[in-house]
């Protein structure tokens, strides 16, 4: 992995690698891909993913890909939409 040295890089980089996340866990519109199922795949693909791991929430949220739930994040239409066009 190239070093990334500006934090909108990194938040960029961790975004794909969650929605890479629900791509491989296979979530669908609606469903929450739990934060325990979630951390294994950051750690591996991503292991500083905690420096901006709530900036990155933030970003898909925004982007509406995402809804933040109570133990994780929940697929929107919207990011499923944006994983299928991929």
């Amino acid at each position: 992995m190239t070093e990334l040295h500006s934090e909108a890089e990194n938040i960029e980089n961790l975004s794909q690698c969650m929605m890479k996340a629900f791509r491989t866990m296979n979530v669908q519109a609606g469903e929450v891909l739990r934060y325990q199922d979630l951390y294994p795949i950051l750690q591996e693909e991503y292991p500083k993913y905690k420096d901006v791991q709530k900036e990155a929430e933030l970003h898909l949220t925004k982007l509406a890909y995402v809804n933040p739930a109570p133990d994780g994040l929940m697929l929107t239409e919207v990011g499923q939409q944006a994983l299928n066009e991929q």
